[in-house]
């Protein structure tokens, strides 16, 4: 079991950020479309710079995972490269999808709008596969800590 676990980990981290970048790319469009004192709420300075924030850390987690899939096909892939992929994909996920129901205001927080499933959906994956701690755990063990 113990040999498959990077594995499930960088597939975690997968799953996180693809979940994550789905749903910016609809929040995306959620601020272009929606409209509040007669222009879109993406016209906004904070709404750009929040939605300029999120892109670059999904696109920054984006090429560090392609790194650790990289080097899993090589059979490179440590375990604690993989806690790290696991740790980091589970936070920015919380944090964009956190921010995506905050700009969806109200709406954001009703099941009929996916940004709330999936907001809601997302808690769990700071625990499967190991819980965020143990992957802090495991980064600062390899420190020699």
């Amino acid at each position: 079991m113990m040999q498959f676990l990077p594995q499930e980990r960088l597939g975690s981290a997968v799953t996180n950020l693809a979940h994550a970048a789905q749903i910016l790319e609809e929040t995306i469009q959620y601020a272009k479309d929606r409209k509040a004192f007669g222009v879109s709420i993406g016209s906004f300075q904070n709404t750009q710079f929040l939605l300029a924030e999120l892109t670059t850390k999904v696109e920054v987690t984006q090429a560090y995972i392609d790194q650790c899939v990289m080097k899993h096909t090589r059979h490179e892939l440590t375990p604690v490269d993989a806690a790290k992929a696991k740790w980091w994909s589970s936070q920015v996920q919380s944090e964009v999808l956190d921010h995506c129901v905050q700009i969806h205001g109200g709406y954001g927080y009703m099941n009929e709008y996916r940004v709330a499933r999936a907001w809601r959906d997302a808690r769990v994956t700071k625990i499967w596969a190991g819980s965020n701690e143990i992957m802090k755990m495991l980064i600062g063990r390899d420190l020699g800590l």
